[in-house]
């Protein structure tokens, strides 16, 4: 399935090196779905799936990774707390924002709406070196805030993390404060005003973006 093309054209859009074959998402997704039918069909248990998907994530490859996270996507409601240290584990090996993103939404997600008592263990990440463990404390928390959910959770990880000046990580803070905005839009105004200083204009600038035109000028003049 490897595209010369697609792999050129993915590694444009990273500024750090890529290990990648070029193999189209699309592609990927077909390929997970008939993984997951297989897997149901031969009846294997999640534990076997996960280490399937732990050998894919090993390689350090972008499209296996990718791979990895659609399939343990695909039996999400099989996740348990118990799985947090394993893909802890997958999370101290990030290497760009597609691998972090798609752990986060498609995998941390909902695990975390199904315990939410894990969303504690995403401080310690807002002080990793690692700035895409960093940035997943925030992008673990995107969906949730979407929802109109764990929004004292999200602004406090917003804060711990406020001052951070990685782009990566301001780009995480801003897209988590504009999804808290979609259902609390008073909430976040009156966070970034009261924060003005603190963050970031990339960081504000991501946040206002779902924002009623009078708040948003409000909050871009201040």
């Amino acid at each position: 399935m490897a595209d010369p093309e697609a792999r050129r054209s993915q590694k444009k859009f990273f500024r750090e090196p890529v290990r990648s074959l070029g193999v189209r998402v699309p592609e990927i997704r077909r390929l997970a779905g008939a993984a997951a039918k297989g897997y149901r069909k031969a009846k294997l248990q999640f534990a076997e799936i996960l280490d399937i998907a732990d050998g894919l994530w090993a390689g350090g490859i972008l499209d296996e990774r990718v791979l990895a996270i659609v399939i343990v996507s695909k039996f999400a409601r099989q996740l348990e707390r118990s799985h947090w240290t394993q893909l802890d584990g997958w999370v101290d090996t990030l290497s760009n924002w597609g691998e972090t993103d798609g752990l986060c939404c498609e995998i941390l997600a909902p695990l975390l709406a199904k315990d939410s008592s894990l969303v504690k263990n995403l401080r310690s990440w807002t002080k990793s070196s690692s700035r895409w463990r960093r940035r997943a404390a925030a992008v673990a928390l995107v969906k949730a805030a979407r929802a109109g959910e764990l929004h004292d959770a999200a602004f406090d990880i917003c804060d711990r993390m406020a001052e951070d000046r990685d782009d990566m990580v301001e780009k995480a803070v801003g897209w988590l404060l504009k999804e808290i905005s979609r259902t609390a839009p008073k909430a976040v105004v009156a966070y970034l005003l009261d924060n003005i200083e603190r963050l970031s204009r990339t960081t504000i600038r991501y946040a206002c973006e779902k924002l009623p035109k009078a708040q948003r000028n409000r909050v871009m003049s201040a």
